[in-house]
């Protein structure tokens, strides 16, 4: 077989190709995003549409129905489900797996913007978004203290989330549990029936002056200024002198009716934070969702290094903890599934040494293990797969198989060897005898592990970088066996001398 000859004849020329599978497998290691999961694109669709105030049943008649007729006319659908509660409906349309979900996405938008002028004029846009369970906040930041919840708020979304939205990386930052300031109105009905004035008398007032307007423009010979009209009310005062109407000449005011009072947002979602035992306080939660491509172990390291610049300069009363880390769960899994591999490859080559009697001999199957985990690593960057439970699952797996061949071929070799044949011959000879059954032997179990790559379903989705990389760490293997370990006999491989073991 040519591989075991070239091998042999140019050691130079194998020792670069063995140098350069390292030198792309390290490149490779340090790109691969670590996540938990390989990451899957789900065929799942969802529409959310709002229409504040409207029952189940006007929910149902005036929006849902028109968006699913719409809808159904996609091909490729293989489910469609929708529910309609009060203001708001759901559609959640589900694709066959062949079909590219960015397409699909794209085709739900398209027939939603044909359907908008069926809806209520009323009604918000539509939210057309792919569901991904992986598009979940990587970690919560609590932002706590001794200051109102309002202060916090406020400081929290126009000082500290700016910080970390400008890191390589961040998605988006959700705001749990924030509750900014509003102007809240509050209507006497006894006054309102006084001045025959109805809430929808209110809100049309509002609308029509609570606005900014453009103005146009001044022009002069080199500048221009642009003029506009300053509508918008700022403060309580602003909005009691707002005039609703007109009766007999004389206007009624917002102030003649009710009063306006600088206030917060509804109390719609409560975040709670335990800085220290049994001390449970009111807080906002930051959560940090990560891009789709980024490493979810790099964007947390980021995030908690600003956490640590930053926890100096906050302002006095105000307090900045990491409340849950995502990443960390995921450092320990890998770190659990490497010192797993770091002991089998131990255990092999204490296993090998006690059937060959012969460090060399050990000490060449053991470099097969990491060269072909590199060889490993570059096929795994660059078919884009991630470092997950999965992918090392399948390192793990594949710890004792990688070194099959390479046994057999040493053995093989060493036979050959004691029966008086030069080290150059052994290895050549011993080498082109056992060539072909190791790569049938490794074939076999490619065949295994490569239709487990490509099972159906959502469940083959995740098993298919671990059955690639299994099956890529055999190949690897059995070329490491019948190049780098007749390379490295024909060199290196000494017959112990009478009553000693050779080393």
């Amino acid at each position: 077989m040519f591989l075991p000859e070239i091998s042999v004849k140019k050691p130079i020329f194998a020792t670069m190709i063995f140098a350069a599978i390292v030198v792309f497998g390290l490149i490779g290691y340090n790109r691969l995003v670590v996540d938990e999961y390989p990451h899957v694109d789900f065929p799942y669709v969802s529409v959310t549409t709002t229409l504040s105030g409207a029952s189940p049943e006007v929910i149902e008649a005036d929006v849902t129905d028109p968006l699913e007729e719409e809808i159904n006319t996609i091909p490729g659908i293989k489910n469609l489900r929708s529910s309609s509660a009060d203001g708001v409906s759901q559609i959640v349309v589900e694709f066959e797996l062949e079909r590219d979900i960015d397409i699909a996405a794209q085709d739900v938008r398209d027939k939603v913007a044909v359907a908008r002028y069926k809806l209520p004029d009323d009604i918000e846009p539509p939210i057309v978004d792919k569901e991904d369970p992986q598009a979940q906040p990587i970690m919560w930041l609590a932002v706590s203290g001794d200051k109102s919840l309002r202060e916090i708020s406020d400081y929290a979304h126009y000082d500290l989330k700016p910080k970390f939205e400008i890191l390589e990386g961040v998605g988006s930052i959700l705001e749990g549990g924030k509750r900014q300031r509003a102007v809240r109105i509050w209507l006497d009905t006894k006054k309102m029936e006084a001045f025959q004035i109805t809430a929808q008398d209110v809100i049309r007032a509002l609308r029509r002056e609570h606005k900014e307007l453009p103005a146009g423009r001044i022009e002069s010979g080199a500048i221009e200024f642009s003029v506009k009209t300053e509508g918008e009310f700022d403060t309580p005062e602003m909005f009691n002198d707002l005039i609703i109407e007109y009766r007999k000449g004389s206007p009624i005011r917002l102030s003649d009716v009710g009063y306006a009072e600088d206030g917060m947002e509804d109390r719609r979602f409560v975040a709670r934070y335990r800085s220290s035992p049994g001390v449970i306080e009111p807080a906002l939660g930051l959560g940090i969702k990560r891009q789709s491509d980024a490493n979810t172990v790099a964007v947390a390291d980021r995030v908690k290094a600003v956490c640590h610049r930053i926890r100096g300069l906050i302002r006095k009363g105000i307090t900045l903890d990491v409340a849950s880390d995502h990443s960390t769960f995921i450092v320990e899994s890998i770190k659990e599934v490497q010192f797993s591999i770091a002991i089998g490859i131990l255990l092999v080559g204490m296993v090998v040494f006690l059937f060959l009697r012969n460090i060399r001999g050990t000490v060449f199957i053991c470099l097969t293990i990491p060269t072909a985990y590199c060889g490993v690593f570059a096929v795994m960057y660059f078919l884009g797969f991630s470092l997950n439970n999965m992918t090392m699952l399948a390192l793990a797996l594949a710890v004792g198989s990688v070194t099959d061949d390479s046994i057999v071929v040493l053995e093989n070799i060493y036979r050959y060897r004691e029966s008086g044949l030069t080290q150059f011959e052994s290895a050549r000879q011993g080498t082109n005898e056992i060539a072909f059954a190791t790569i049938a032997s490794t074939l076999a179990l490619v065949a295994v592990f490569v239709p487990v790559a490509f099972m159906k379903g959502i469940i083959g989705k995740f098993f298919y970088e671990f059955g690639i990389s299994v099956a890529t760490a055999n190949l690897f293997s059995t070329f490491m066996a019948i190049t780098l370990i007749p390379m490295l006999c024909s060199r290196w491989l000494k017959l112990p001398s009478k009553g000693a073991s050779c080393i």
